[in-house]
């Protein structure tokens, strides 16, 4: 809706690409191509916010158990009351992307859409770990008041949408899933097929070793060799990898790679376009950009079905999944499965057709643009 005037509620700037890797500029670059005048109301955290934080974690290396700051009743509040309420007054909607905390004290009769990749309750444990009782109860708090304050819910997956509505008790008429899309630029992405000749190059791409499930899928590359599959897994993203794995003939430590640095963001878009596969058997993921990533440049996904995982990876489409528990001689075995039976070069091709029908932002954009209208319609009758 060409001229309405949409404030985009965050800590960042949405309009500097370096930002929490790029996902809140993608957003709002494709929310001002379909006609949207995208404001920043922005969010501080503060000195008395830093002051908190910092003696939250004095507590929490002095206790058994932890305190969210950020997702504390303090911690929101101390940054809600930041928020910009000129930028505000300005807008025709609101739109919060990932930030429960600063919708805590907001008051507004403006319509607010509030979009998250996961809900507190289910990332308790799930990403959260050993969290207080009272930290639990003020984290849950924070994020059910978002949710009701909010005309619309927009979710990164069905994962998602599901703890929106039977854990929050949201209308499911107002809870939306919309997958993410690719934070490379459409010019890197490159058409092709797999072209297997004989080695294959298996890609990790992840900044959590342990959670990304690192170790099974050097067990998964080690199989493979062992098995007449000449491989080399290439792991980005890991600073310091443990010497044992970095020095296995089969594992090309490429370290961490920044989009934001020209020659990284090159090496990386190189990387992609060598290898043949991704191999991310990851233990917990909302939401992962890899997996729209490696869609889009061909890249058949093997990972496993955990979280919002399933709305990125389709079986026999863009790859597998395997379910939690698998094994690297598990992984191993469905990639020479896909490799033999030609599965790997027909999946480089219906990944791309994945990615052009969902998984990028233009997508994205069209379907969040109806939802925001609705929103503001409905906020007018």
């Amino acid at each position: 809706m060409t001229g309405m005037k949409l404030g985009f509620i965050q800590w960042n700037d949405p309009f500097d690409r370096k930002a929490s890797s790029g996902t809140p500029y993608k957003m709002a670059e494709s929310l001002r191509k379909r006609g949207f005048d995208v404001v920043w109301v922005r969010a501080r955290k503060d000195g008395l916010f830093r002051l908190y934080s910092r003696l939250v974690s004095l507590f929490n290396r002095m206790s058994p158990k932890r305190i969210d700051a950020s997702h504390s009743v303090i911690g929101a509040s101390l940054v809600s009351r930041t928020l910009d309420k000129t930028a505000i007054a300005s807008c025709d909607a609101l739109f919060a992307p990932f930030s429960s905390e600063c919708l805590y004290l907001l008051k507004t009769g403006k319509p607010v859409v509030y979009l998250s990749d996961a809900t507190f309750r289910i990332m308790n444990g799930y990403y959260f770990r050993n969290l207080s009782k009272c930290s639990i109860h003020q984290g849950d708090m924070i994020e059910s008041h978002s949710i009701g304050l909010a005309a619309e819910v927009i979710v990164s997956s069905d994962w998602a949408a599901e703890s929106v509505v039977s854990d929050y008790g949201k209308d499911p008429a107002n809870v939306h899933v919309l997958e993410f899309g690719a934070n490379i630029d459409e010019k890197d992405i490159v058409p092709g097929t797999s072209g297997y000749e004989g080695h294959l190059d298996l890609l990790f791409l992840g900044v959590d070793w342990v959670r990304k499930g690192g170790s099974v899928a050097v067990e998964a590359c080690r199989w493979l060799n062992d098995n007449g599959i000449p491989s080399t897994l290439h792991v980005a993203g890991i600073k310091d990898l443990p010497v044992e794995i970095r020095n296995l003939p089969y594992v090309d430590h490429v370290g961490f790679l920044n989009k934001n640095i020209p020659e990284d963001y090159q090496r990386l878009v190189d990387l992609i376009r060598k290898c043949h596969c991704l191999l991310l058997p990851t233990l917990a993921e909302c939401s992962a950009i890899a997996f729209c990533e490696s869609s889009a440049n061909g890249l058949p996904v093997f990972s496993h079905r955990t979280g919002g995982v399933g709305n990125y990876v389709m079986d026999g489409e863009n790859g597998w999944l395997l379910p939690l528990g698998s094994t690297g001689e598990d992984f191993g075995r469905k990639i020479k499965e896909c490799l033999d039976s030609g599965e790997l070069e027909r999946m480089s091709e219906t990944a791309r057709e994945l990615y052009r029908r969902k998984l990028n932002w233009n997508v994205w954009a069209e379907k969040a643009e109806r939802i925001i209208v609705e929103a503001v319609s409905s906020g007018a009758e």
